[in-house]
Protein backbone atom coordinates (compact mmCIF):
# COMPACT_ATOMS: atom_id res chain seq x y z
CA UNK A 1 0.00 0.00 0.00
CA UNK A 2 1.20 3.39 -0.62
CA UNK A 3 3.66 4.79 2.51
CA UNK A 4 1.35 8.18 2.10
CA UNK A 5 -1.92 8.36 0.40
CA UNK A 6 -5.53 10.45 0.31
CA UNK A 7 -9.24 8.46 -0.03
CA UNK A 8 -11.67 10.85 -0.80
CA UNK A 9 -14.96 10.25 0.10
CA UNK A 10 -18.30 11.57 -2.03
CA UNK A 11 -21.52 11.27 -0.32
CA UNK A 12 -24.61 13.17 -0.07
CA UNK A 13 -25.52 11.31 3.05
CA UNK A 14 -24.00 12.39 5.77
CA UNK A 15 -24.69 10.16 8.18
CA UNK A 16 -23.26 7.57 5.66
CA UNK A 17 -20.16 9.46 4.76
CA UNK A 18 -19.50 10.34 8.70
CA UNK A 19 -19.17 6.47 8.83
CA UNK A 20 -17.43 5.43 5.87
CA UNK A 21 -14.92 8.13 7.15
CA UNK A 22 -14.67 6.60 10.50
CA UNK A 23 -14.37 3.22 9.41
CA UNK A 24 -11.67 4.52 6.81
CA UNK A 25 -9.36 5.96 9.41
CA UNK A 26 -9.73 3.08 12.15
CA UNK A 27 -8.98 0.32 9.58
CA UNK A 28 -6.39 2.79 7.51
CA UNK A 29 -3.79 4.48 9.65
CA UNK A 30 -1.75 6.89 8.49
CA UNK A 31 -4.14 7.63 5.62
CA UNK A 32 -5.53 11.17 5.03
CA UNK A 33 -9.60 10.63 4.63
CA UNK A 34 -11.63 13.81 3.11
CA UNK A 35 -15.41 13.60 2.43
CA UNK A 36 -17.37 15.62 0.55
CA UNK A 37 -21.05 15.84 -0.19
CA UNK A 38 -21.29 16.53 -3.83
CA UNK A 39 -19.84 15.96 -7.17
CA UNK A 40 -18.75 19.26 -7.86
CA UNK A 41 -16.79 19.68 -4.61
CA UNK A 42 -15.22 16.61 -5.14
CA UNK A 43 -13.96 17.77 -8.98
CA UNK A 44 -12.90 20.71 -7.17
CA UNK A 45 -10.67 18.70 -4.46
CA UNK A 46 -8.76 16.30 -7.65
CA UNK A 47 -8.56 19.01 -9.69
CA UNK A 48 -6.44 20.96 -6.84
CA UNK A 49 -5.05 18.70 -4.43
CA UNK A 50 -5.68 15.02 -6.06
CA UNK A 51 -6.39 11.48 -4.56
CA UNK A 52 -5.57 8.08 -4.56
CA UNK A 53 -8.78 6.85 -4.29
CA UNK A 54 -12.21 8.24 -4.87
CA UNK A 55 -15.42 6.90 -2.72
CA UNK A 56 -18.35 7.97 -4.51
CA UNK A 57 -21.63 7.49 -4.18
CA UNK A 58 -23.13 7.00 -7.23
CA UNK A 59 -26.47 9.47 -7.10
CA UNK A 60 -25.06 12.78 -6.19
CA UNK A 61 -26.18 16.59 -6.49
CA UNK A 62 -23.95 18.95 -8.67
CA UNK A 63 -22.62 16.48 -10.75
CA UNK A 64 -23.46 12.53 -11.01
CA UNK A 65 -20.69 9.84 -10.36
CA UNK A 66 -20.69 8.94 -14.77
CA UNK A 67 -19.67 12.56 -15.04
CA UNK A 68 -17.39 12.62 -12.38
CA UNK A 69 -15.56 9.39 -13.46
CA UNK A 70 -15.54 11.07 -17.05
CA UNK A 71 -13.80 14.04 -15.79
CA UNK A 72 -11.60 11.83 -13.70
CA UNK A 73 -10.30 9.80 -16.80
CA UNK A 74 -10.17 12.51 -18.60
CA UNK A 75 -7.47 13.70 -16.67
CA UNK A 76 -3.71 13.16 -17.37
CA UNK A 77 -2.66 14.09 -13.75
CA UNK A 78 -5.57 11.70 -12.18
CA UNK A 79 -4.86 8.42 -14.92
CA UNK A 80 -3.52 6.47 -11.49
CA UNK A 81 -6.69 7.56 -9.40
CA UNK A 82 -8.84 4.34 -7.91
CA UNK A 83 -12.58 4.94 -8.36
CA UNK A 84 -14.86 3.02 -6.40
CA UNK A 85 -18.23 3.25 -6.19
CA UNK A 86 -21.10 2.83 -3.83
CA UNK A 87 -24.83 1.95 -5.01
CA UNK A 88 -28.36 1.03 -3.45
CA UNK A 89 -30.36 -0.28 -6.35
CA UNK A 90 -28.49 -0.02 -9.99
CA UNK A 91 -29.70 -1.63 -13.55
CA UNK A 92 -26.88 -3.53 -14.91
CA UNK A 93 -27.08 -1.23 -17.94
CA UNK A 94 -25.92 0.97 -15.64
CA UNK A 95 -23.43 -0.56 -13.51
CA UNK A 96 -22.00 -1.65 -17.38
CA UNK A 97 -21.87 1.96 -18.00
CA UNK A 98 -19.80 3.01 -14.97
CA UNK A 99 -17.56 -0.04 -15.54
CA UNK A 100 -16.95 0.82 -19.14
CA UNK A 101 -16.17 4.35 -17.87
CA UNK A 102 -12.98 3.68 -15.59
CA UNK A 103 -14.76 2.56 -12.65
CA UNK A 104 -12.39 0.33 -10.96
CA UNK A 105 -14.97 -1.50 -8.55
CA UNK A 106 -18.12 -0.90 -7.03
CA UNK A 107 -19.73 -1.79 -3.47
CA UNK A 108 -23.26 -2.58 -3.16
CA UNK A 109 -25.19 -0.94 -0.01
CA UNK A 110 -25.73 -1.98 2.63
CA UNK A 111 -21.63 -1.60 3.11
CA UNK A 112 -20.05 -4.13 5.99
CA UNK A 113 -17.70 -2.28 7.53
CA UNK A 114 -14.54 -5.15 6.74
CA UNK A 115 -15.55 -4.92 2.95
CA UNK A 116 -15.11 -1.27 2.76
CA UNK A 117 -11.75 -1.26 4.36
CA UNK A 118 -10.32 -4.20 2.61
CA UNK A 119 -11.43 -2.86 -0.93
CA UNK A 120 -10.05 0.74 -0.58
CA UNK A 121 -7.32 -1.29 1.04
CA UNK A 122 -6.97 -3.27 -2.33
CA UNK A 123 -7.19 -0.18 -4.13
CA UNK A 124 -4.27 1.34 -2.38
CA UNK A 125 -2.22 -1.19 -3.24
CA UNK A 126 -3.31 -1.39 -6.95
CA UNK A 127 -2.54 2.31 -7.30
CA UNK A 128 0.94 2.06 -5.43
CA UNK A 129 2.04 -0.89 -8.00
CA UNK A 130 0.47 0.70 -10.92
CA UNK A 131 2.61 4.06 -9.95
CA UNK A 132 5.68 1.83 -9.43
CA UNK A 133 5.51 0.54 -12.72
CA UNK A 134 4.84 3.55 -14.49
CA UNK A 135 7.97 4.91 -12.52
CA UNK A 136 9.82 2.04 -13.84
CA UNK A 137 8.38 2.69 -17.68
CA UNK A 138 9.76 6.15 -17.01
CA UNK A 139 13.19 4.75 -16.38
CA UNK A 140 13.15 2.06 -18.97
CA UNK A 141 12.21 4.94 -21.71
CA UNK A 142 15.16 7.86 -20.28
CA UNK A 143 17.70 4.56 -20.36
CA UNK A 144 16.52 3.84 -23.76
CA UNK A 145 16.76 7.37 -24.92
CA UNK A 146 19.75 8.11 -23.50
CA UNK A 147 20.96 4.40 -24.95
CA UNK A 148 20.00 5.56 -28.50
CA UNK A 149 21.60 8.83 -27.92
CA UNK A 150 24.99 7.14 -26.85
CA UNK A 151 25.10 4.96 -29.98
CA UNK A 152 24.22 7.59 -32.23
CA UNK A 153 27.18 9.72 -30.84
CA UNK A 154 29.40 7.11 -30.65
CA UNK A 155 28.81 5.80 -34.09
CA UNK A 156 29.42 9.54 -35.23
CA UNK A 157 32.45 10.24 -33.11
CA UNK A 158 34.36 6.94 -33.80
CA UNK A 159 33.94 7.47 -37.62
CA UNK A 160 35.58 10.55 -37.43
CA UNK A 161 39.23 9.94 -36.08
CA UNK A 162 38.58 6.25 -37.68
CA UNK A 163 38.28 7.27 -41.12
CA UNK A 164 41.21 10.01 -40.62
CA UNK A 165 43.47 7.00 -39.84
CA UNK A 166 42.01 4.84 -42.65
CA UNK A 167 42.92 7.83 -45.23
CA UNK A 168 45.76 8.81 -44.12
CA UNK A 169 46.89 4.74 -43.85
CA UNK A 170 45.91 4.56 -47.71
CA UNK A 171 47.89 7.69 -48.77
CA UNK A 172 51.44 5.92 -46.69
CA UNK A 173 50.33 2.83 -48.51
CA UNK A 174 49.94 4.34 -52.17
CA UNK A 175 52.17 6.94 -51.89
CA UNK A 176 54.48 6.93 -49.38
CA UNK A 177 57.59 5.54 -52.05
CA UNK A 178 56.71 8.24 -54.22
CA UNK A 179 56.63 11.34 -51.85
CA UNK A 180 58.89 10.52 -48.71
CA UNK A 181 58.31 14.47 -47.79
CA UNK A 182 54.91 13.62 -47.05
CA UNK A 183 55.20 10.34 -44.42
CA UNK A 184 55.89 12.58 -41.20
CA UNK A 185 52.94 14.65 -42.07
CA UNK A 186 50.80 11.62 -42.03
CA UNK A 187 52.30 9.62 -39.50
CA UNK A 188 51.72 12.97 -37.15
CA UNK A 189 47.87 12.55 -38.41
CA UNK A 190 48.04 9.10 -37.70
CA UNK A 191 49.25 9.47 -34.26
CA UNK A 192 47.02 12.50 -33.46
CA UNK A 193 43.83 10.60 -34.85
CA UNK A 194 44.86 7.65 -32.80
CA UNK A 195 45.30 9.35 -29.59
CA UNK A 196 41.93 11.12 -30.03
CA UNK A 197 40.48 8.01 -30.59
CA UNK A 198 41.97 6.85 -26.92
CA UNK A 199 40.35 9.41 -25.06
CA UNK A 200 37.12 8.76 -26.38
CA UNK A 201 37.35 5.07 -25.83
CA UNK A 202 39.02 5.45 -22.14
CA UNK A 203 36.42 7.68 -21.50
CA UNK A 204 33.26 5.73 -22.32
CA UNK A 205 35.17 3.33 -20.27
CA UNK A 206 35.35 5.53 -17.47
CA UNK A 207 32.44 6.93 -17.63
CA UNK A 208 30.21 3.52 -18.01
CA UNK A 209 32.21 1.95 -15.17
CA UNK A 210 31.49 5.21 -12.58
CA UNK A 211 27.77 5.00 -13.51
CA UNK A 212 27.61 0.39 -13.40
CA UNK A 213 29.12 0.86 -9.48
CA UNK A 214 32.33 -1.17 -10.53
CA UNK A 215 34.96 1.32 -10.04
CA UNK A 216 37.07 0.81 -7.37
CA UNK A 217 38.04 3.60 -4.75
CA UNK A 218 40.68 3.83 -2.83
CA UNK A 219 40.13 6.82 -0.54
CA UNK A 220 42.71 7.71 1.92
CA UNK A 221 43.66 11.29 3.59
CA UNK A 222 45.40 13.50 0.87
CA UNK A 223 47.07 16.76 1.78
CA UNK A 224 45.78 19.05 -0.99
CA UNK A 225 48.74 21.74 -1.42
CA UNK A 226 50.80 18.68 -2.21
CA UNK A 227 48.24 16.94 -4.65
CA UNK A 228 47.97 20.55 -6.48
CA UNK A 229 51.76 21.06 -6.84
CA UNK A 230 52.10 18.15 -8.62
CA UNK A 231 49.73 18.28 -10.89
CA UNK A 232 50.94 21.59 -11.38
CA UNK A 233 54.27 20.36 -12.47
CA UNK A 234 52.34 17.96 -14.97
CA UNK A 235 51.24 20.90 -17.48
CA UNK A 236 54.26 22.89 -16.90
CA UNK A 237 55.63 22.15 -20.28
CA UNK A 238 52.44 21.92 -22.27
CA UNK A 239 52.23 25.56 -20.96
CA UNK A 240 55.23 26.55 -21.63
CA UNK A 241 54.84 25.57 -25.15
CA UNK A 242 51.44 27.20 -25.55
CA UNK A 243 53.17 30.67 -23.38
CA UNK A 244 50.82 30.06 -21.12
CA UNK A 245 50.82 31.19 -17.24
CA UNK A 246 50.14 28.63 -15.28
CA UNK A 247 49.67 30.00 -11.67
CA UNK A 248 49.32 28.02 -8.29
CA UNK A 249 47.87 30.54 -5.61
CA UNK A 250 49.31 29.62 -2.36
CA UNK A 251 46.26 27.74 -0.74
CA UNK A 252 45.22 26.75 2.91
CA UNK A 253 47.31 23.24 4.41
CA UNK A 254 43.97 20.73 4.66
CA UNK A 255 43.49 16.84 4.33
CA UNK A 256 41.24 15.53 1.94
CA UNK A 257 39.75 12.38 2.79
CA UNK A 258 39.36 11.39 -0.98
CA UNK A 259 40.81 8.66 -4.14
CA UNK A 260 43.66 11.13 -5.16
CA UNK A 261 44.06 9.28 -8.80
CA UNK A 262 40.67 10.02 -9.90
CA UNK A 263 40.47 13.90 -8.25
CA UNK A 264 43.83 14.15 -10.05
CA UNK A 265 41.30 12.86 -12.58
CA UNK A 266 39.22 15.47 -12.51
CA UNK A 267 41.66 18.31 -12.24
CA UNK A 268 43.69 17.19 -15.18
CA UNK A 269 40.79 17.79 -17.18
CA UNK A 270 40.14 21.27 -15.79
CA UNK A 271 43.18 22.28 -16.58
CA UNK A 272 43.04 20.27 -19.96
CA UNK A 273 40.22 22.46 -20.90
CA UNK A 274 41.73 25.69 -19.26
CA UNK A 275 44.72 25.53 -21.67
CA UNK A 276 42.63 24.47 -24.42
CA UNK A 277 40.76 27.02 -24.31
CA UNK A 278 42.57 30.31 -23.01
CA UNK A 279 44.25 32.19 -25.14
CA UNK A 280 48.16 32.43 -26.78
CA UNK A 281 50.28 34.46 -23.99
CA UNK A 282 46.85 34.12 -21.35
CA UNK A 283 46.84 32.89 -17.54
CA UNK A 284 45.38 29.80 -16.05
CA UNK A 285 45.00 30.30 -12.25
CA UNK A 286 44.61 27.07 -9.97
CA UNK A 287 43.67 28.91 -6.36
CA UNK A 288 41.36 27.21 -3.30
CA UNK A 289 39.53 28.34 -0.17
CA UNK A 290 39.21 27.22 2.97
CA UNK A 291 35.55 27.79 4.94
CA UNK A 292 34.30 25.46 8.05
CA UNK A 293 34.65 21.89 6.92
CA UNK A 294 34.61 22.39 3.27
CA UNK A 295 37.50 23.40 1.08
CA UNK A 296 36.97 24.55 -2.82
CA UNK A 297 39.30 24.05 -5.55
CA UNK A 298 39.28 26.88 -8.28
CA UNK A 299 40.19 26.14 -12.04
CA UNK A 300 40.23 29.50 -14.33
CA UNK A 301 40.97 30.95 -17.86
CA UNK A 302 41.28 33.75 -20.02
CA UNK A 303 38.94 31.85 -22.60
CA UNK A 304 35.70 32.34 -23.87
CA UNK A 305 33.71 31.37 -21.22
CA UNK A 306 30.29 29.42 -20.34
CA UNK A 307 27.55 30.67 -22.07
CA UNK A 308 24.84 32.09 -19.75
CA UNK A 309 22.15 29.06 -19.57
CA UNK A 310 25.09 26.46 -20.41
CA UNK A 311 26.20 26.34 -17.32
CA UNK A 312 24.48 23.01 -16.27
CA UNK A 313 24.07 21.47 -20.09
CA UNK A 314 28.24 21.17 -20.25
CA UNK A 315 28.03 18.59 -17.15
CA UNK A 316 25.74 16.75 -19.50
CA UNK A 317 27.33 13.34 -21.33
CA UNK A 318 28.72 14.05 -25.18
CA UNK A 319 28.01 17.97 -24.37
CA UNK A 320 30.22 20.49 -26.10
CA UNK A 321 30.61 24.32 -26.34
CA UNK A 322 32.80 23.90 -29.59
CA UNK A 323 30.45 21.15 -31.48
CA UNK A 324 33.05 20.94 -34.39
CA UNK A 325 35.29 19.54 -32.20
CA UNK A 326 38.26 21.03 -33.64
CA UNK A 327 40.41 21.67 -30.36
CA UNK A 328 39.96 17.31 -30.09
CA UNK A 329 36.95 17.46 -26.88
CA UNK A 330 35.26 14.10 -26.27
CA UNK A 331 32.40 15.71 -24.71
CA UNK A 332 32.42 13.31 -22.11
CA UNK A 333 35.07 14.69 -19.30
CA UNK A 334 33.03 17.36 -17.58
CA UNK A 335 30.21 14.40 -17.18
CA UNK A 336 32.75 12.37 -15.48
CA UNK A 337 34.70 14.95 -13.21
CA UNK A 338 30.64 15.21 -11.88
CA UNK A 339 30.46 11.81 -10.92
CA UNK A 340 33.89 11.73 -9.30
CA UNK A 341 33.31 14.45 -7.45
CA UNK A 342 29.62 13.85 -6.57
CA UNK A 343 30.51 10.40 -5.39
CA UNK A 344 33.84 11.72 -3.35
CA UNK A 345 30.65 13.95 -1.52
CA UNK A 346 31.19 16.99 -3.03
CA UNK A 347 29.85 19.00 -5.55
CA UNK A 348 31.51 21.26 -8.82
CA UNK A 349 30.12 23.82 -10.75
CA UNK A 350 31.26 26.30 -13.23
CA UNK A 351 31.00 30.57 -13.03
CA UNK A 352 32.16 33.75 -14.88
CA UNK A 353 35.86 34.05 -14.08
CA UNK A 354 37.57 37.77 -12.73
CA UNK A 355 40.25 36.68 -15.61
CA UNK A 356 36.87 36.69 -17.86
CA UNK A 357 36.74 33.31 -19.18
CA UNK A 358 35.74 30.11 -17.30
CA UNK A 359 35.85 29.15 -13.17
CA UNK A 360 35.22 25.73 -12.46
CA UNK A 361 35.26 25.37 -8.49
CA UNK A 362 34.95 21.89 -6.58
CA UNK A 363 33.84 22.25 -3.32
CA UNK A 364 34.95 18.75 -1.15
CA UNK A 365 34.99 17.86 2.62
CA UNK A 366 38.24 18.55 4.53
CA UNK A 367 40.07 18.65 7.89
CA UNK A 368 42.61 21.14 9.38
CA UNK A 369 45.87 19.29 9.87
CA UNK A 370 45.98 18.14 13.62
CA UNK A 371 42.68 18.72 14.38
CA UNK A 372 41.22 15.74 13.07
Amino acid sequence: MLASARVLVVEDDVALAQTEVELLREGLPGVEIVAVNDGLRAWEILSADGADVVLSDVALPGIDALELLKRIRGDHNLSSTAVILVTGVISPEKLFSLLENGADDCLVKPIRGEELVARVRAALTRVGRQRQLAARARELEEKYARASEFLSWVSHEIRTPLSALMSAAHVLKRYGRQKPEEVERFAELIHREGQRLTRLINNLLDLAKIEAGEVEWHVQEVALCELLQRVQEVFQALCADRSLHLQLVPCPEAILKVDADKLSQVLTNLISNAIKHSPEGGTVRIACDRSGGHVQIAVEDQGPGVPAGMEEVIFQRFRQLDLTDEKGGTGLGLAISREIVTRSGGRIWVERSSLGGARFVIELPCETPGLA
